[in-house]
């Protein structure tokens, strides 16, 4: 049953990147609607706070698909309907200053409560009702939304659910959006954790801490290549971190399921394999025989480090370089050029930053954010089966998202 179109209601369930946008976008564009954004948590916006490092990276302007994994058809949906121009035309129209740092989209204050309270301050503006600590435990089609403890509820005509997905619980995503998709008979993609760091095999715990620019590839157990990424690494006690392991740990999460993986490091990824070993016997050459080995390394690796793969080599670091034929520069070379490590998965959900699977392009309408299953319920942000990587990709798409489902509800009711 659809009110009256003066008193009509939509419930925004889950007050993140995406809920905010859309909940801005749905009032402004139908100002006779009644918006409400349902939060689980005593305020909105909390996750964005802890985005970009706290800088909050909210686009990018290379917007390509190749840098997102999921359902293309909601990728395209999106990128062709809400491009970098559209996401900092939205956040102007909201007074906030933007800057480019590397494509990567900023606030000018560089912080991430900077992007929450101009959306909080619209929300305010524009009459906006927010329900917070309201944890969502049942929603009826109709709409009736009934919190946890049953003691709160709520009627709308339409519903958006925003409520991310199950990454980083400590910003309120913890994943329970996904019991309510069961009992909605909504199907969701497999969920996994993605932007986040990889487990690897302990030998490498004595480099806990340190850090390196360097090249990771990450290769199935038929050596066939999975994915490339290069920049700052560093070593935990369990595996690698950094960007390049943030990026290559989506697909990680999946295949570590089922097979091993391998990570070949390039310590020295701006010189050619040929280019280490001319290097290596130029420092033979023009040292002393009686030099240790460890010295070869001094110019190219930080010592800690160099210290450590002549042990993996079985070599010790006070080793006399006379000892060292053509075929062991070549080995160490080859090492350093490509240290092996095996894979065994990823850290969990509450250490990602963002969530792999969930809803797919067949359970909506085509070309809209609608569910074919419940009429006038539509999903936006981390719900869908959608990722990106990191750099303002997953924001983008947070916003965007929100923002056309937004559209789409008002459509619906200025046709009712």
């Amino acid at each position: 049953i659809i009110r009256r179109r003066d008193s009509m209601r939509t419930l925004i369930i889950g007050a993140g990147a995406s809920g905010l946008a859309a909940a801005v976008t749905l009032k402004r564009s139908c100002p006779q609607m009644d918006v409400v954004l349902v939060e689980k948590l005593a305020e909105p916006g909390r996750k964005i706070l802890a985005t970009g490092n706290g800088r909050c990276n909210l686009s990018n302007t290379d917007l390509s698909v190749s840098c997102y994994h999921g359902d293309s058809s909601l990728i395209y949906s999106v990128l062709n309907r809400f491009g970098t121009e559209d996401c900092l035309d939205f956040f102007h129209s909201l007074g906030l200053l933007t800057l480019e740092e590397e494509g990567r989209l900023y606030p000018l204050s560089m912080n991430a409560a900077t992007v929450r309270n101009v959306l909080l301050e619209e929300v305010e503006r524009l009459g906006i009702r927010v329900e917070s600590d309201f944890a969502v435990g049942s929603i009826a089609p109709g709409f009736t939304v009934t919190d946890k403890s049953g003691e709160r509820t709520l009627h709308g005509d339409f519903v958006l659910l925003s409520l991310g997905g199950k990454a980083d619980a400590a910003h309120g995503t913890d994943g329970d959006g996904y019991p309510m998709l069961k009992r909605l008979g909504i199907r969701y993609a497999p969920i996994s954790p993605a932007l986040t760091a990889l487990k690897t095999d302990d030998r490498i715990r004595p480099l806990k801490g340190l850090r390196f620019r360097g090249s990771a590839t990450l290769l199935d157990e038929k050596e066939q290549l999975i994915g490339k990424e290069e920049g700052e690494l560093q070593f935990t006690d369990s595996g690698l971190s950094g960007i390049p392991a943030f990026q290559l740990s989506g697909d990680a999460a999946v295949l570590t399921k089922t097979q091993r993986l391998t990570a070949l490091l390039d310590f020295c990824p701006n010189l050619p394999d040929l280019a280490v070993l001319d290097y290596l016997q130029d420092r033979m050459m023009h040292g002393t025989p009686d030099e240790p080995v460890l010295h070869l390394l001094t110019g190219l690796l930080q010592e800690k480090l160099a210290r450590f793969l002549l042990g993996e080599f079985g070599m010790d670091a006070d080793t006399p370089v006379h000892r060292l034929s053509i075929q062991d520069l070549a080995s160490l070379a080859e090492v350093i050029k490509g240290y092996r490590l095996t894979v065994t998965g990823t850290k969990s959900f509450k250490d990602a930053q963002v969530t792999r699977g969930g809803v797919p392009a067949d359970e909506l309408v085509e070309g809209s954010f609608e569910s074919r299953t419940v009429q006038n319920l539509w999903f936006a942000g981390e719900l869908l089966n959608v990722d990106g990587a990191c750099g303002g990709y997953n924001l983008h798409f947070a916003w965007g998202s929100g923002i056309l489902a937004a559209k789409e509800i008002a459509q619906r009711a200025q046709n009712i």
